[in-house]
């Protein structure tokens, strides 16, 4: 049986790689939360502080979580969602259209929350979601759907910001409209 790589489970699973990496060279239980301010040395983002020379860190930041709990949840959407989503669209698709949305969506978030710290891979697992839930005949469409809840709700009613972040919006954005270009294509 020939063996083919997923994109999305290395992304999932580099994820959670980076966690340890960081936890450790930060001296710190791995089940412990990370701070911000520490994550700038591996990546993250001070909106007011970023510049265009350090556009790498948008890429960057989708790998560094401050919390175990939306790490791990990021690491179960895109490893999931984005499987399914390989296995409906090729492997190359899902990878593009989540590296692009979690790109554009954390430059959304850099513009309009420049006092935050920016990182984690959400911006990015909303777009495969927005994708999944778009292409017609996926599996595991209800776990794109229930990412979608997730992220909503921890949005609207426990990050504070009473909306759905700018940073999310854009990832969803992208999704959507890839995954409508698509269907539009077929």
């Amino acid at each position: 049986m020939k063996q083919t790589y997923s994109p999305s489970m290395i992304w999932a699973a580099s994820i959670l790689l980076v966690w340890i990496l960081v936890a450790t060279a930060l001296h710190q239980p791995i089940q412990a939360q990370q701070h911000s301010r520490d994550l700038v040395a591996f990546g993250a983002i001070k909106g007011a502080n970023f510049s265009a020379a350090e556009a790498w860190r948008l890429v960057a930041s989708q790998w560094l979580h401050v919390k175990p709990q939306h790490m791990l949840l990021n690491v179960l959407i895109i490893g999931g969602v984005g499987i399914a989503a390989e296995k409906r669209l090729g492997r190359a698709v899902p990878a593009i259209v989540a590296l692009v949305g979690g790109t554009l969506g954390q430059l959304a978030a850099v513009l309009t929350e420049p006092q935050a710290f920016i990182s984690g891979a959400s911006q990015a697992y909303l777009a495969l979601c927005g994708l999944a839930v778009v292409t017609d005949r996926m599996d595991r469409r209800w776990l794109a759907w229930a990412g979608l809840a997730v992220a909503l709700a921890l949005d609207i009613f426990v990050s504070g910001h009473g909306a759905v972040k700018a940073g999310h919006l854009t990832g969803l954005a992208v999704g959507l409209a890839a995954g409508g270009l698509l269907r539009l294509k077929r």
